[in-house]
């Protein structure tokens, strides 16, 4: 910084960071609160059989970050960790009723 000034805020990716954290957060409740229903109406599936599959994804994305992180840590850069989990987080909420039909 120029004159020994110091820059207050959050820097633009911090803000991005947060922002892609929300809307992830958002999406997630949001399709797990109705996933359990659509299953069981459109797709047909029994009570059981949906609570089972919601918990199975449910618990596949909370464990992600565990497979994920080596590689985040020792090939890929900050920036693309955050593009790639995005972009992967969103094509399959795109294509989760694509599977049933």
């Amino acid at each position: 910084m120029a004159g020994g000034e110091k820059r207050r805020g959050l820097s633009k990716s911090c803000a991005l960071l947060i922002v892609i954290a929300g809307i992830e957060r958002y999406a997630f409740k949001g399709v797990a609160s109705n996933l359990v229903t659509y299953l069981t109406d459109v797709v047909k599936m029994s009570n059981s059989r949906a609570a089972t599959t919601v918990n199975t994804w449910s618990g596949f994305t909370f464990m992600l970050p565990l497979f994920s992180a080596p590689f985040a840590d020792s090939y890929w850069d900050r920036f693309f960790t955050i593009l790639a989990s995005s972009s992967l987080y969103f094509v399959v909420i795109i294509s989760i009723p694509s599977f049933y039909y």
